[in-house]
């Protein structure tokens, strides 16, 4: 994934499983390579990065996002010691 050719705008929609967007995330922020194990996300929680123009560095605008979803499915994925209710 890298910044689009061109004067317009694209826009990438990756569907993929917890690890993956984990090292996306590590990778983006420029975290040694072991730091992505702990960077869990729940299922159906959306990660967005702004890969922009060449020159300047991505940036997560948002990570594990589960606004989206009802709160019975949110924090899916996680043990119940972990999840936040509130």
């Amino acid at each position: 994934m890298g910044p689009a050719e061109g004067p317009e705008d694209r826009h990438e929609l990756v569907v993929t499983h917890n690890f993956l967007i984990g090292w996306l995330v590590r990778a983006v922020l420029d975290a040694p390579k072991w730091r992505w194990l702990g960077l869990n996300q729940c299922n159906a929680a959306l990660t967005v990065i702004r890969c922009p123009p060449p020159g300047r560095p991505p940036s997560v605008l948002f990570s594990n996002d589960m606004a989206h979803l009802p709160a019975p499915l949110r924090w899916t994925g996680y043990p119940p010691e972990l999840r936040i209710t509130s």
